[in-house]
């Protein structure tokens, strides 16, 4: 009988505790909006910021550390078309398509962070409404997404997973492109 009470008291206990909430890559996203009083959270830089952090985000700055060193600088300035393992992840995700937005990729813009997320764009000279390229970032896995966005068409190229929570500031200026095509 003492052993059915204690069964049924550890029982309560752990249906009342739950189960920890997770906050892996997969569902990280998910869990920043969670709470329907949580806008002004999940707007801010810290809802986009997460503790892993990616083998490619060390490839990808000059020293290995941290990614605010190529911040607020072209890719070009920063040496990103000459940094192997950003070359390398472009070329395995875009395939030919690469030395395309290469030869394309004539004026661009600071590369720019939101938390853990890098945003930065490059378009033809003298034609950056039909001939623009935008890439994106995640440093807390890797993932990149390269969009480029011409007069026919929005075509897209997905590292293993698209990201799909931009944050809103990346997401509210990639629709305003989109909307000029």
């Amino acid at each position: 009988m003492k052993c059915l009470v204690l069964l049924s008291y550890c029982a309560s206990f752990a249906i009342a505790c739950g189960s920890p909430a997770s906050n892996t890559g997969v569902n990280r996203a998910a869990a920043v909006n969670t709470n329907a009083n949580a806008t002004a959270y999940s707007r801010s830089e810290n809802a986009y910021t997460f503790a892993q952090v990616s083998t490619f985000t060390y490839e990808l700055t000059p020293s290995g550390k941290e990614a605010r060193e190529i911040v607020g600088k072209t890719v070009t300035e920063s040496k990103l078309w000459q940094n192997k393992a950003f070359d390398r992840e472009l070329r395995k995700l875009m395939g030919p398509d690469y030395a395309t937005m290469k030869k394309f990729w004539n004026t661009e813009t600071p590369i720019r962070k939101f938390g853990d997320f890098l945003m930065m764009t490059g378009c033809e000279q003298q034609n950056c409404i039909d001939n623009q390229y935008v890439i994106f970032i995640d440093l807390g896995d890797g993932r990149i997404n390269v969009i480029h966005i011409s007069k026919d068409a929005v075509k897209e190229w997905h590292a293993y997973r698209e990201i799909q929570y931009l944050p809103p500031p990346f997401e509210e200026e990639l629709k305003r492109m989109k909307a000029r095509e």
